[in-house]
């Protein structure tokens, strides 16, 4: 039997979900040998490759011992293939509970979470919100590009989301106590922040408004872009263990600025087999008319022509005369 605070079940490492039949099936894959981990997100691109970095390797979960790591890993989701990158230049620290998000141009954008600066497998320390890691992944090549901007409170176990227009939208998350790890976590300030990336270097920013209806500075929850709206989803803090809310994403001139405590989305209804069922009856009706009326208009067409006709005199033959 698992002793559930020494002994884990990695098994299997990945599994798909199918929402059209609403199953989970574990996926068989080759390649590479991907060591377990957690605490980490991945991102995919156009062409169906999962980018996964680094992550955490708990060991101990009494002791809080574990192993963090600065491997790219990729995951073909044609071939089902691992694929760890060898890459020797510019690697980046040892870091897990970052966000991340990939831009248009192929750039993976790595922000904040816990990094190991001296390989202890306890003593993390958070990474500077402003040191934003780049992966390329044209050329599998990391890059570090120093944000300038508003000043941001360093955090890990945040979200954030990438809008249409380039800014990256962080919210929430919380300081680190090393010595008291889930325990004694504090809040960030701001709770919400907006990274431009569209300027060379990218630009913090803190939305004036940001605080209006604002949810509480939670951390372990999720966000999720949907048109116009970042959505929270649950997290928690010292004072509340679930929470959900929504909250405007980048705000656009056209655009309120504010928090909204209200979400109404579009909801395109689907006609019921009942109104289907009318509606077919309806149009065979008015086909059914439209094909009697054509028949009537044809019928005194036809007789009038018919009535119109010149009356034809018969001239008797010679043979008629004798």
């Amino acid at each position: 039997m698992l002793n559930k605070n020494i002994d884990y079940d990695y098994s299997n490492l990945v599994y798909t979900y199918d929402y059209l039949a609403s199953t989970w099936s574990a996926l068989e894959l080759g390649g590479d040998t991907v060591p377990p981990r957690q605490d980490i997100e991945g991102v995919i691109d156009n062409s169906g490759i999962i980018y996964i970095f680094g992550g955490y390797n708990a060991t101990d979960l009494i002791n809080n011992e574990g192993y963090l790591y600065n491997d790219m890993n990729i995951l073909n989701t044609v071939l089902n293939t691992w694929t760890t990158l060898s890459i020797s230049g510019n690697l980046p620290i040892r870091c897990a509970h970052y966000t991340v998000n990939i831009l248009p141009n192929g750039n993976i954008v790595y922000i904040g979470g816990i990094e190991d600066v001296s390989d202890n497998t306890v003593d993390f320390t958070l990474v500077n919100i402003n040191q934003i890691k780049l992966f390329d992944t044209h050329k599998l090549e990391w890059s570090q590009m120093d944000a300038t901007g508003d000043k941001i409170d360093s955090r890990h176990f945040f979200t954030s989301v990438l809008t249409p227009d380039g800014y990256i939208i962080v919210f929430g998350g919380c300081s680190y106590n090393a010595s008291a790890y889930y325990e004694d976590e504090t809040g960030v300030s701001p709770k919400l922040a907006m990274l431009d990336t569209n300027k060379n270097p990218f630009e913090w920013s803190i939305p004036s408004s940001s605080e209006v209806n604002s949810p509480p500075s939670i951390w372990g929850h999720t966000a999720n872009l949907y048109n116009d709206y970042m959505i929270i989803t649950f997290g928690n803090n010292q004072w509340v263990t679930t929470f959900t809310s929504t909250l405007p994403s980048k705000p656009l001139p056209s655009k309120s600025s504010t928090g909204t405590a209200t979400f109404n989305p579009i909801i395109t209804s689907q006609p019921s087999k009942k109104s289907s069922k009318a509606l077919a009856i309806g149009l065979g009706t008015g086909i059914g008319v439209a094909v009697l009326i054509s028949c009537i208009f044809i019928a005194i067409f036809v007789f009038r022509r018919t009535s119109q006709r010149p009356d034809i005199i018969e001239i008797p033959s010679s043979s008629d005369q004798n």
